[in-house]
């Protein structure tokens, strides 16, 4: 049976047709797939280096509060001590990069040798279990003037903190103490302010955190 020519163009050109729709298609989702992630690759940026600051700044706190606690438990004096790279710039020469860089601290008894080398085994990364890489965070500590805001800044850059057997503050002049992890361009800042005698601690961020 022969089937009639016109039948069968009409077949070729639905077919064409729907060939036709099937690659404009597949264009379009491409191009919105392009659009839709060019707006979005800023804003999943700015998340994840938000979540960066965010869980540094935690681990800080941690840091402090362990501190504290150990001092309450042990019936000892202990001392906190943050570096960063920009306070303490020493490379490893093991490895060619900067020893605190992403920032370290230390909690120690006001018993051990002082300055603390930057090789002692006892320094612990504040880098997220290596997620935190070289130049993605910043850290500064410090005595901060009245508030503790960006305006007021700090009024010297101690980089540790001592509490007593007790869990309180040993020095009133070392307060408000304040840790400020941000950005490398301090855009975005959380922070850690112990601001009692009694070791009272509180979290702030952007403009309340000093710089």
């Amino acid at each position: 049976m022969k089937i009639p020519i016109l039948l069968l163009m009409k077949r070729k050109k639905t077919q064409e047709t729907i060939a036709g729709f099937s690659l404009i298609e597949l264009i379009v989702v491409v191009l919105i797939i392009g659009i839709l992630s060019a707006i979005a690759a800023p804003a999943w940026d700015a998340f994840i280096t938000r979540q960066r600051i965010r869980t540094v700044n935690s681990q800080v706190l941690q840091a402090l509060q362990k501190a504290q606690s150990e001092a309450k438990s042990k019936k000892e004096d202990r001392i906190v001590q943050f570096r960063d790279v920009s306070i303490d710039s020493a490379t490893n020469p093991s490895t060619g990069k900067p020893y605190n860089d992403p920032p370290r601290f230390q909690i120690y008894s006001t018993s051990k040798t002082t300055p603390i080398p930057n090789n002692d085994p006892f320094w612990q990364s504040l880098g997220v279990n290596g997620e935190i890489k070289s130049g993605m965070v910043r850290l500064v500590s410090g005595v901060c003037n009245s508030d503790c805001t960006t305006d007021t800044g700090f009024e010297n850059n101690n980089t540790n903190i001592t509490f007593s057997y007790l869990g309180a503050v040993e020095n009133e002049d070392d307060l408000p103490f304040a840790i400020t992890v941000s950005t490398p361009d301090d855009g975005l800042r959380r922070c850690v302010i112990v601001e009692t005698l009694l070791g009272g601690m509180r979290t702030a961020e952007g403009d309340n955190c000093p710089i």
